[in-house]
């Protein structure tokens, strides 16, 4: 009888993820194949979240919000809330809220400061709205409107808004409500 501890061995390399194996049993060659699957696996606080992620996201541009992509990342480092806002250098109430789906507007300061700490581009974090903030609200809006020849006034006129409003947006002076974005740039009212 054979005393050997009877072990795999790699046989040769199909692809990547593919190798054949054999081991010697009794006084036969056994064949198998080797499958190696590799993902990416979300490690939060809570289990349940991490297999949410996982399943509904496959990369985080697949990400729809700002709240999940910064759960997302803080579930990769591994890391609590009060973790980030301690590190970041914001109350633990403030970062709480930015996971939360109620905000619309996320301050670029912070979102940079939490980009570095993810080890992300800042532009990865970011949605629609925001890096229509980020890109420059006033040039996006001045070149829009100039395009469909308005005035300021003509502009102001069309949102029922005052022209020191349109004013102050085009010289990123004051920032742009979401839901005015959203008829002006997503649903084309001025068209």
């Amino acid at each position: 009888m054979d005393t050997e501890k009877e072990t795999w061995h790699p046989i040769f390399k199909i692809s990547d993820s593919l190798t054949m194996m054999a081991k010697r049993e009794f006084k036969n060659t056994v064949y198998a194949l080797l499958y190696k699957h590799t993902f990416s696996f979300v490690s939060p606080h809570k289990l349940l979240e991490a297999e949410t992620f996982n399943i509904k996201y496959k990369e985080p541009k697949d990400i729809p919000t700002i709240a999940e992509k910064l759960r997302y990342f803080r579930y990769k480092k591994a890391l609590l809330q009060k973790d980030v806002a301690k590190q970041i250098g914001i109350n633990q109430s403030t970062y709480i809220s930015y996971e939360s789906d109620n905000r619309d507007y996320y301050p670029i300061d912070t979102l940079k400061k939490i980009s570095a700490l993810y080890e992300v581009n800042i532009i990865e974090l970011l949605d629609e709205y925001n890096l229509f903030l980020y890109i420059g609200q006033g040039l996006q809006l001045k070149k829009l409107r100039k395009q469909l020849g308005l005035t300021q006034k003509a502009l102001a006129d069309r949102l029922n808004i005052h022209t020191r409003t349109v004013r102050q947006w085009e010289k990123n002076r004051a920032r742009m409500p979401k839901s005015t974005y959203v008829k002006i740039f997503k649903n084309k009212i001025l068209y």
